[in-house]
């Protein structure tokens, strides 16, 4: 996971928020922050995956934090010849085990998986996500929950709304919006980012929601109360 100081990680404008939410997760304290070398290499890997596969890969191996070994992993298959697509994918997966828990292990596969949706690797994605979905359950703290499950709802979503349903539904089982801010904060982005697409449609994500204070919040700011 990455420190505080990470400014990939600051919360952003919703015009930002979908696209740089992805960028990298909230720190518990009790997570070792990661090595330069890692924040290093995610950049190099980064630059080098549009013209150079194999260097590309070499820095995103080299990273010593699952979590950016990861994310770094995908920006090499989001460019690379369609024939090394799902191998690469298929090891940023297995490397995401490493991560330090649940919540690391869930939330950094938003990567991946953006990239197996945009470059038709459905199969791979499907069974990722599966896998994703059933480990939410094990995220703690609560909050830790909520924002793993908005940062894959995020990545689905942007490339297809159709590809954000079943992360939809696992929050409505999971995250109760009156259990921590963070999962208030998760259903107002679901409303935020429907509302931008489709004016209006803000009010199925407040029906959806569990009676109590959040959803009462969010119907008086959107005007539906």
């Amino acid at each position: 996971m990455v420190p505080e100081t990470d400014p990939d990680h600051e919360p952003q404008p919703l015009c930002l928020r979908q696209n740089i939410i992805m960028s990298s997760p909230q720190r518990p304290p009790h997570t070792p922050s990661p090595s330069r070398a890692s924040v290093i290499g995610r950049q190099r890997a980064g630059q080098l995956a549009p013209t150079d596969t194999g260097k590309a890969l070499e820095a995103a191996r080299a990273c010593p934090d699952a979590w950016y070994r990861v994310q770094a992993l995908a920006s090499v298959a989001e460019h690379a010849d369609q024939q090394l697509v799902l191998s690469i994918l298929n090891e940023a997966a297995r490397e995401a085990q490493s991560c330090h828990d649940a919540y690391g292990m869930v939330a950094v596969m938003s990567w991946p998986l953006r990239v197996a949706f945009a470059q038709g690797q459905p199969g791979f994605a499907e069974r990722e996500l599966k896998k994703c979905l059933a480990l939410a359950s094990r995220i703690e703290p609560r909050a830790s929950q909520a924002y793993a499950l908005e940062i894959l709802w995020s990545a689905c979503f942007a490339v297809d709304p159709r590809h954000a349903e079943p992360v939809w539904c696992r929050i409505l089982e999971l995250c109760h919006p009156d259990h921590s801010w963070r999962a208030a904060r998760l259903y107002l982005h679901v409303a935020e980012v429907w509302n931008s697409r489709n004016p209006g449609s803000a009010a199925a994500v407040v029906r959806a929601m569990a009676p109590g204070k959040a959803r009462s919040w969010l119907a008086r700011r959107f005007k539906l109360a």
